[in-house]
């Protein structure tokens, strides 16, 4: 029954991990999108466009904002981490010695 615990928090952290992995790509396609707009931006002499790059760049930090309160994912990975660490008897722990 331990085993198909272990396996199971094991299925779990993956599914997290990929999950974690995704959100930081898609951040860091908002990161480098925002800053190629804001340099577009900076040289961009017609108004209109002006007023669409203004937006483009809004829109990204907005939608990063959200991605960055989503990451509290990366909390529940380093607990399910800390919880798998403390569930296994430490074989230093066992015979005496100080871990």
């Amino acid at each position: 029954m331990a085993q198909l615990t272990t396996q199971s928090d094991r299925v779990q952290l993956e599914k997290l991990c990929t999950s974690i992995r995704g959100k930081l790509q898609f951040m860091d396609y908002l990161v480098r999108a925002a800053v190629a707009d804001v340099d577009r931006f900076d040289n961009e002499n017609d108004p209109g466009t002006r007023i669409f790059l203004r937006q483009l760049i809004e829109m990204h930090s907005s939608n990063l904002a959200v991605e960055c309160e989503n990451m509290r994912l990366v909390g529940e990975l380093c607990h399910s981490l800390e919880s798998a660490v403390h569930e296994e008897p430490s074989i230093y722990q066992a015979s005496g010695d100080a871990a």
